[in-house]
């Protein structure tokens, strides 16, 4: 696993910590924020299981949980654009810096 990779997944990995706790506010108040929740469940998941066993099923997850955040922001009426970017660009990034090394992985 290059340091790039790591870099990047710690910062998935606190980044989207901070969105799950901030989701958990926004789903008081709206219940069907409570997906989004789960979806930074699973990204966090996701990249701990990169990150510690280094699964491939990580980068799975962590996909599974862009998409299903980003479906329920279009649906919510939230941060599209934020939500297409984040939706986007943080597994393209990932999968860019894992695919010389993708053998590494389980």
């Amino acid at each position: 696993m290059t340091r790039a990779l790591q870099v990047w997944l710690w910062l998935v990995l606190v980044f989207n910590a901070i969105g799950g706790v901030m989701a958990i506010v926004s789903a008081l108040l709206i219940p069907l924020m409570w997906i989004v929740v789960v979806a930074e469940v699973l990204v966090v998941a996701g990249a701990s299981m990169l990150l510690f066993p280094r699964k491939k099923v990580g980068f799975y997850l962590i996909c599974a949980g862009a998409a299903v955040s980003l479906i329920t922001n279009i649906i919510v009426g939230g941060n599209i654009v934020g939500s297409v970017v984040s939706a986007v660009i943080m597994p393209l990034i990932i999968w860019l810096l894992i695919k010389n090394t993708w053998y590494e992985f389980k």
